[in-house]
């Protein structure tokens, strides 16, 4: 629901990836702040998905474009990175459990 109401979680941007998760969260702030304040104000969860509301998604431009093999590479490095992560995370909270 929160990209019906947020067009800038629909389209793609250049800004840095610190700041798209910036802008994520603010958007999750915000639309959970309109749903406890303001609750006749939520989207409707249906309705027709092909209603644009840009140029660009209505044009189909959105995602164009290919993505390199370095930035491809970089970007399984990062996700391996983040899994690995997780994984040591969640050992060491069973092991804190004693479920190890």
């Amino acid at each position: 629901m929160a990209k019906k109401r947020f067009v800038i979680l629909r389209e793609t941007n250049d800004y840095p990836m610190v700041t798209q998760a910036k802008i994520v969260s603010a958007c999750g702030v915000i639309h959970n702040f309109i749903a406890t304040y303001d609750s006749d104000d939520l989207p409707e969860p249906w309705g027709p998905e092909e209603v644009f509301s840009s140029p660009a998604e209505a044009s189909g431009l959105l995602g164009s474009g290919t993505i390199g093999g370095p930035e491809t590479h970089r970007a399984s490095i990062k996700r391996e990175d983040i899994a690995q992560a997780m994984w040591l995370s969640y050992q060491e909270e069973l092991e804190a459990r004693g479920q190890v």
